[in-house]
């Protein structure tokens, strides 16, 4: 089988600082409120410490997961990861009809020969997605649509 060179890319080169205050707080401020007794009922403090734990695993998630793009023969391997993340698909690369890239919604989308759109990365800096978009359409021997 033939092997490419896998690309990698980071979701981000840096978190900017009053975002990470803003998460970090609103994470501290939840949990000394879910850690009160008698203030709210069980079933509220449960979902603020679900809401806690789904905060961290975001930011987290934005810090160390990365994007890995590969061809291999003729399918194309997209994973994200080291974390789990929607989006990691393969795709014989026959079956790709059209890549778009989405600033607004902040979603990269692959439409398939059978009209089933999927979503291949969201919620990433416009920047990272134009990357991620930049790079399979290298490997897959395509420019950028108009």
């Amino acid at each position: 089988m033939d092997r490419s060179p896998e690309v990698e890319l980071a979701w981000r080169d840096r978190i900017h600082p009053l975002y990470a205050i803003s998460v970090l707080g609103f994470v501290v401020v939840l949990s000394l409120i879910a850690s009160r007794e008698g203030q709210f009922q069980p079933v509220h403090r449960a979902t603020m410490v679900l809401a806690v734990l789904g905060l961290v695993y975001g930011f987290v998630v934005q810090v160390v997961n990365r994007t890995r793009i590969q061809l291999l023969a003729e399918t194309l391997r997209i994973a994200h990861g080291p974390l789990p993340w929607r989006g990691s698909v393969e795709v014989p690369v026959d079956q790709v009809r059209s890549l778009r890239c989405d600033p607004h919604s902040r979603r990269l989308i692959l439409r398939t020969a059978l009209g089933e759109d999927i979503v291949l990365a969201e919620n990433l800096p416009a920047a990272t997605l134009g990357a991620i978009d930049a790079r399979i359409r290298e490997c897959l021997g395509v420019g950028r649509a108009t």
